[in-house]
């Protein structure tokens, strides 16, 4: 993938063809002699170099395409190249090949073999300085502004990337074999690694923050699981780290807002913050290759030829949220109809509850489902006596806008909760129950209304309780608790056409009467359960981002007063 940031237009390899996609839609890219291999976007000049072979003709070849009027010209190189890397401020592109690099100048398009250069694995570029840093190898070729080799600096076997800090002049290479892992600064005056750092682990994946000099090293981690670490790049001490469901593949950062996304293996994408390494997941396709604009946010994932836009200046709402200050809170019907708003601390507790409504009796299930209509705050679902379907919006501060009917004949259904972004389009589903015990998604379409809902399974009628948990085990998409006629507690990770295979995660949860998913009411970044025992008593089951439960701890009593938790 390459990207135009001043248009907006991605272009894609893609089946043997480029495709653009920008504000007019997609369309291939017409003309090419040749199947496209590596792509590379001037955003300046707006133009789009594409390297390839063609067979036919036993030619390889770098195209030169008009983003204005989609006009191309040809460059013939002797070795198609491996790498193809743009600097702006210079007008020059460098093609790494077999043979070495070549400069091609972007204003005439003749072509400039680099001498003293081997087998490029990797080109970076210094913006600041306009020297380009060539991993040929366990080698780094430095070249001056002019293209000429300057120095040479080694930097071990098993090299992978590099990476470079025009603010601070510095580079970062990156080694790894199986069992080990070493980063290497290299300073941009003197040509020579100044420091170092090792650790017994593998490194998937690595990406730089050149706002912070912070990098984000994705790790292996034991069993199926993985790791993100965050190392200071001026101290090359470890500043964070968090633990991932499955491994992680790749990473990108957008220095605009220092947010990192980091693609899992198993699927979903986790959005770490780097200004206060809090953690957030996405439903998303494990995605091999990603780029991010600064200018408006975006990041562009491919994966499977499929590519997915998120919309990184787009803060979602935090689930249970209905007062708007960042943290999950509680609802609850007392006997007389009245509904409370329990506002949650952040950290496990409580602040003083607000009366938000009355007369909610008459309501027989009621549901958080998040963000309902797409405004940004998060809303209530409830069904009356007659099966009507109720969307009470929340206008953020703990109150209520009118009510709007979405549904009708919902009487049928013995269970209802919210399910998160079941279908990964970004809005919030709900899960419903028939009487003969089949469960159905209801996907929102974001607007406060449905799509056409989809079965995903039978049998449901043997379990006493269904309750949607959001990201319970931390894999990107959301997931279903249900507990049985024998109190057996059980998750149901979601998977692409209804649910994983379930795992007993608890037993004896007969002597709780009521179950709800606030998402993360701790504070930890992963998301909890609440129960109500017979006695009335709240207990908080803090979850760890895996399949398996922690102690509980009493978060309330007197709760046996409320006739509905939500």
């Amino acid at each position: 993938m390459a990207l135009n940031t001043v248009t907006d237009t991605l272009y894609v390899n893609s089946e043997g063809a480029v495709t653009s996609i920008g504000r007019d839609g997609a369309r291939n890219v017409s003309g090419l002699r040749h199947l496209p291999q590596h792509l590379a976007v001037n955003s300046s000049t707006n133009k789009i170099y594409v390297s390839g072979h063609n067979k036919t003709m036993e030619e390889n070849s770098v195209s030169v395409v008009s983003g204005l009027n989609g006009s191309i010209d040809f460059i013939p190189f002797d070795k198609s190249p491996s790498e193809l890397v743009v600097n702006e401020n210079t007008n020059k592109v460098y093609a790494g090949t077999s043979d070495g690099v070549v400069i091609i100048d972007g204003s005439t398009n003749t072509t400039t073999a680099v001498p003293g250069t081997l087998a490029v694995r990797d080109i970076a570029i210094n913006t600041s300085t306009n020297k380009s840093y060539i991993l040929s190898g366990d080698l780094v070729s430095v070249l001056d502004s002019a293209g000429n080799v300057e120095s040479t600096v080694p930097v071990g076997k098993g090299t992978l990337d590099l990476a470079v800090n025009p603010r601070k002049n510095k580079v970062y290479a990156v080694s790894t074999t199986d069992k080990a892992a070493t980063i290497k600064v290299i300073d941009g005056v003197s040509n020579k690694v100044t420091k170092s750092l090792s650790w017994g682990s593998r490194i998937e994946t690595f990406a730089l923050n050149p706002a912070t000099d912070m990098l984000y090293i994705g790790s292996t981690a034991p069993a199926t699981g993985g790791s993100i670490r965050v190392v200071d790049g001026t101290t090359l001490m470890e500043a964070g780290h968090t633990d991932t469901a499955s491994r992680v593949k790749k990473i990108v950062v957008n220095p605009a807002n220092s947010k990192v996304y980091a693609s899992m293996a198993e699927g979903g994408t986790i959005v770490f913050n780097g200004r206060d390494n809090s953690t957030s997941i996405l439903s998303t396709p494990a995605w091999d290759a990603a780029i991010v604009n600064p200018t408006n946010s975006k990041v562009y994932t491919l994966a499977y030829q499929k590519v997915t836009i998120i919309d990184g200046a787009k803060t979602q709402p935090i689930k249970n949220d209905f007062n708007g200050d960042g943290t999950p809170d509680v609802l609850a019907r007392d006997q007389a109809g009245v509904l409370w708003l329990y506002p949650g601390n952040g950290a496990g507790g409580w602040l003083a509850r607000v009366q938000v409504g009355q007369g909610w009796n008459v309501m027989n299930s009621m549901i958080a489902p998040g963000d309902f209509n797409g405004d940004g705050k998060v809303d209530v679902l409830a069904r009356d006596h007659e099966g009507l379907l109720w969307l009470y919006p929340g206008n953020g501060s703990g109150g209520w806008l009118n009510r709007v009917l979405v549904g009708s004949g919902w009487q049928g259904m013995t269970a209802i909760d919210g399910v998160g972004d079941f279908t990964g389009d970004g809005s919030a589903d709900v899960v419903a129950r028939s009487s003969e015990g089949w469960l159905w998604i209801y996907p929102g379409n974001g607007k406060g209304g449905w799509l056409e809902r989809r079965y995903v399974g039978f049998g449901w009628n043997s379990m006493s309780e269904i309750t949607g948990v959001t990201d319970f085990n931390q894999d990107g998409t959301s997931d279903l608790i249900a507990r049985d006629s024998n109190g057996a507690l059980w998750l149901y990770p979601r998977s692409t056409n209804g649910w994983e295979a379930s795992k007993q995660i608890g037993q004896g949860w007969n002597a709780m009467n009521s179950l709800m998913g606030p998402g993360d009411f701790n504070g930890d970044g992963r998301a909890d359960i609440l129960a109500r025992n017979a006695a009335g008593e709240l207990w908080l089951y803090a979850g760890d981002g895996t399949r398996s439960w922690p102690a509980a701890t009493e978060v309330g009593t007197g709760w046996n007063v409320m006739t509905a938790i939500f």
